[in-house]
């Protein structure tokens, strides 16, 4: 850890070295001395196998280089400087992603180099580093919770907007992003959609497919709610047909013929029996229902006259012969 002092010279020397015009012996000697110490502790990491020890060691080793830090983002001078960038590295990995973003900004508005051992631009690099991490744990546990991620994955997304990168790398910040949003309100899973399809457009391999159809069932839902929630017009209004047809049935009920003691309906425009206007009513009533009777009999089919049968046919011809013989008889004397 370093004392105030130490910090205060670092601060120093680190916004001198960043200004270019003001390379005094004392500044180089300053720069200097940050590298030796860095290649101090770089082989102090080497010699560390486990991924995890190495990060635990770089936590303890950054506040060494805090006023290194400071100095140089408060100086913002853009120089070249390998232990800046580095430093970018080891706070990822060390997991302090509100200093890695810091340094990140600086590093790539400034287009600074990453050394030769990255491989990597400043801002391909940021992405990767930052979003392979949460990607794991999303991975071994699908119900992780990340939304503490998003207002830093937003800034990264904010800072390398306009950097060139692999696809792959980007469909990994949209990944991380929508995983950090799709527990949130209705407008944050939406969000969160669009960015999984965007992944997935940058890599058919992004593995988004899943929760892709997830998310728009949910989204789907949600609209389908918010619709009904914002028509509710609809139920109003069958009930109020409803209502109107029982209003109307009443009414037309309301308006049938008053009934009598006895439970027959009492006819208002009726004539008094015995009147001669009875009278005429009562015949008109006969005519029509003669001419109604009439009318049905004259619609209904003529019937078939019966065949005569066989048996009658040999009788008419037998009775025939019969009379024939006897009128034989008869003129028979005469002609003898």
């Amino acid at each position: 850890m370093l004392t105030p002092a130490q910090k205060h010279f670092q601060k120093v020397m680190a916004e001198r070295h960043g200004r270019t015009e003001e390379q005094s012996d004392t500044a180089r000697t300053a720069h200097e001395q940050i590298m030796h110490r860095m290649r101090m502790d770089q082989s102090a990491l080497r010699r560390v196998q486990s991924d995890q020890a190495k990060a635990e060691l770089k936590r303890q080793l950054l506040p060494h280089y805090e006023g290194w830090i400071e100095g140089t983002l408060e100086g913002d001078g853009g120089r070249q400087d390998e232990v800046i960038t580095t430093l970018m590295v080891w706070a990822i990995d060390a997991s302090d992603y509100a200093l890695a973003v810091r340094i990140g900004r600086y590093v790539v508005t400034h287009g600074l180099a990453m050394p030769d051992r990255f491989n990597r631009t400043a801002g391909t690099l940021l992405v990767d580093e930052i979003c392979d991490p949460i990607l794991v744990q999303v991975k071994a546990d699908d119900t992780t919770d990340v939304t503490p991620y998003l207002a830093m994955l937003d800034e990264v997304a904010e800072i390398t907007r306009s950097q060139d990168m692999p696809d792959v790398v980007r469909a990994k910040l949209h990944k991380s992003r929508a995983f950090a949003l799709r527990n949130g309100t209705v407008a944050q899973q939406a969000e969160a959609l669009e960015l999984l399809r965007q992944a997935l457009r940058l890599d058919a391999g992004a593995g988004v497919k899943k929760e892709i159809d997830r998310l728009a069932r949910v989204v789907k839902k949600a609209a389908a709610d918010a619709a009904a929630s914002n028509n509710p017009g609809d139920s109003d209004t069958g009930t109020a047909g409803s209502a109107a047809a029982v209003t109307s049935q009443t009414t037309v009920t309301g308006g049938e013929a008053p009934t009598g003691s006895d439970g027959s309906t009492a006819d208002a425009g009726a004539p008094d029996a015995g009147t001669p206007a009875a009278d005429a009513a009562a015949d008109a009533a006969a005519n029509a229902a003669a001419a109604s009777e009439t009318a049905v009999l004259a619609t209904k089919p003529p019937a078939r006259a019966p065949r005569k049968t066989t048996t009658a046919k040999a009788t008419t011809r037998k009775t025939t012969a019969r009379k024939t013989a006897a009128r034989k008889a008869a003129a028979a004397p005469k002609e003898q």
